[in-house]
């Protein structure tokens, strides 16, 4: 990357426009929310270029992540699931059924009780997020090229440190 090009960027000119109808605003403060926000939708745009690519819906990701975390056998109960999601029994049902259809997940009878499930991840399903988490995470690395390792560290550093501010607030 270009010295010329860090000099000013979408964000810059952006501000500039706004600064003369925003007097009130601090524009160093808005400048990082708006870089923050701008560098969210990238990031979101490359998530859904994956998913897409990978036929799958956030949702369905999200479950086969949450499986895949547990570690081998790669099991959990439905209701352990939509309770981390923040689904109904209902939604939870159709989203496992979807990806059971797929041959992603196996609803398999619980060892320890016999009246209910555990939803198992698939070899496929194993693949197929492996694959998908893989292609974001090549993706992901490309959004963070321009800086080298201390300045993503600093970076790292500095956005705990905000993050850390907004929860204090809670």
């Amino acid at each position: 990357m270009n010295a010329k090009k860090l000099e000013a960027d979408r964000i810059d000119e952006l501000l500039e426009n706004w600064a003369p109808k925003l007097p009130a605003i601090d524009l160093d403060i808005e400048a990082a929310v708006q870089r923050i926000q701008w560098i969210h939708r990238l990031i979101e745009r490359r998530m859904e270029e994956t998913l897409g690519e990978h036929e799958l819906s956030h949702g369905e990701w999200k479950l086969l992540r949450d499986l895949a975390m547990e570690g081998p056998p790669h099991r959990s109960s439905p209701g352990r699931l939509a309770q981390r999601e923040g689904l109904s029994s209902g939604a939870m049902t159709n989203r496992l059924d979807q990806l059971e259809k797929a041959g992603l997940v196996a609803r398999l009878p619980d060892p320890d009780d016999r009246r209910a499930l555990k939803v198992e991840l698939t070899e496929k399903g194993h693949r197929l997020w492996a694959d998908s988490i893989s292609a974001q995470a090549a993706k992901e690395a490309r959004l963070a090229a321009a800086l080298d390792e201390r300045e993503l560290t600093q970076l790292n550093k500095l956005l705990r440190k905000v993050l850390a501010g907004l929860e204090e607030d809670r």
